[in-house]
């Protein structure tokens, strides 16, 4: 009995593991590099059209460095 709720309590704790580490949040600019490497650049004080260009100018500098960005809407 005591192996299938600590097994039970392991696989709820793995999936909340598993999806708070995958939530994107809006207004945030996600970087992504050939190496691995990630950065996350807050926005969310511009208005849209300046996170779009914000984001759009990060991306052309991450791809001097074999990277890319994308925002979040």
């Amino acid at each position: 009995m005591l192996k299938q709720i600590v097994s039970i309590f392991m696989l709820f704790l793995i999936i909340g593991i598993t999806a708070s580490c995958s939530k994107k949040k809006s207004g945030f600019c996600y970087c992504s590099y050939y190496g691995g490497n990630r950065t996350v650049y807050d926005l969310n004080g511009l208005e849209r059209q300046k996170q779009v260009d914000s984001c759009n100018r990060l991306s052309e500098l991450a791809s001097g460095f074999a990277g890319s960005c994308k925002l979040k809407k």
